[in-house]
């Protein structure tokens, strides 16, 4: 599934421009990497209800543990991006994936993070009940 979004965002930005298609792919897949995180912790969190001020730490954790893991994923897609759009493994994935017409197009691709970050919390505190819009009163 990510090779075929790292194609797909590749094959869209090296049209517009050639020379930043691959930093400009790493960026968008680390932030696609780094949104996922958030559905999947509101999950664990739909069932275990483990806070951070329950384990006695810092009202900053998230901070503590995102910068580093924002670092961390820069670094291993570089790495690991890179080396799929080379040149003969670019050409697999142009033969694995190249259509005339995709199904799904790209814009739905690049609004993946923000229903990842914006809408799953919503969802998040209307089934859990923590959900409230104090401008319509009680």
């Amino acid at each position: 599934m990510f090779d075929w979004v790292i194609y797909r965002t590749f094959e869209h930005f090296n049209k517009r421009d050639a020379s930043m298609a691959i930093s400009n792919t790493v960026n968008f897949m680390v932030l696609l990497q780094a949104s996922l995180l958030v559905p999947l912790i509101l999950i664990i969190n739909l069932f275990t209800k483990v806070e951070p001020q329950m384990l006695g730490l810092d009202n900053r954790i998230e901070y503590y543990i995102g910068v580093p893991l924002a670092i961390i994923l820069i670094i291993l897609n570089s790495y690991w991006i890179k080396r799929k759009l080379k040149s003969e493994k670019l050409n697999d994935l142009r033969s694995k994936f190249q259509k005339e017409k995709y199904k799904v197009p790209i814009w739905v691709i690049f609004s993946i993070p923000i229903l990842f970050v914006f809408i799953c919390p919503i969802i998040y505190g209307m089934i859990n009940g923590t959900l409230s819009f104090p401008f319509l009163g009680k």
